[in-house]
């Protein structure tokens, strides 16, 4: 793969995980409640879930495997299962009051990506100009590693950030306020996927 090639598809993956969303609220939770240690856990699990996607659509597009629609609608429901799980504890939280320990904090920052099936997507969408025929193993590594390391320094930044001692005194003093606008925000997003769910079948 060129320098060339490999700028255009780590600049697409930086931009996929810099853009706002579910993760990113699940990364500031972690970070406020848990402390820098366990928002960092948080983003590398995530970033685990995102290698694992990478890889399933470097095995797809190399013909091995098939993709089973009834499968991808399996995981959007479970998605939207988790995502009001999300919002439901959230709402339910008091300050000081949430579990964040190590087993927590890396369940949910894998659960949240790997039960996103638009990642999926992503991926066969942006790696169908990389993948080719006898493609070389070198290549497919390459492929799967740079979005699953960008995704991870992207998050594990946003956690050394968001736990600064200034930022998050400020954010825990608004704990249980903000706990509830995260858990709108994603009961948002579960609904919207939920409608497009039915929408489409």
């Amino acid at each position: 793969m060129s320098i060339t090639e490999w700028f255009a598809l780590a600049s697409v993956c930086f931009l996929g995980a810099a853009s706002p969303g579910p993760s990113l609220f699940v990364i500031l939770r972690a970070s406020v409640h848990g402390g820098r240690g366990l928002g960092i856990v948080t983003g590398i699990a995530h970033a685990l879930a995102v290698g694992i996607y990478a890889t399933g659509a470097v095995v797809v597009l190399s013909g091995v495997l098939a993709i089973a629609p009834a499968a991808l609608v399996a995981v959007q429901v479970l998605g939207v299962a988790w995502l009001l799980k999300l919002a439901w504890g959230l709402w339910r939280a008091q300050a000081g009051a949430m579990d964040m320990s190590n087993t927590a904090s890396i369940r949910d920052g894998f659960l949240i990506a790997f039960l996103n099936p638009k990642m999926l997507a992503f991926f066969l969408a942006l790696f169908s100009p990389f993948v080719t025929e006898g493609g070389s193993l070198q290549r497919h590594l390459i492929l799967v590693a740079t979005p699953a390391v960008i995704d991870g320094v992207w998050y594990s930044f946003a956690a050394v950030v968001l736990s600064a001692a200034s930022l998050r005194g400020a954010l825990l003093a608004r704990a249980v306020m903000l706990n509830r606008l995260m858990a709108l925000v994603l009961g948002v997003i579960a609904l919207m996927i939920s409608y497009q769910l039915v929408r489409a079948g």
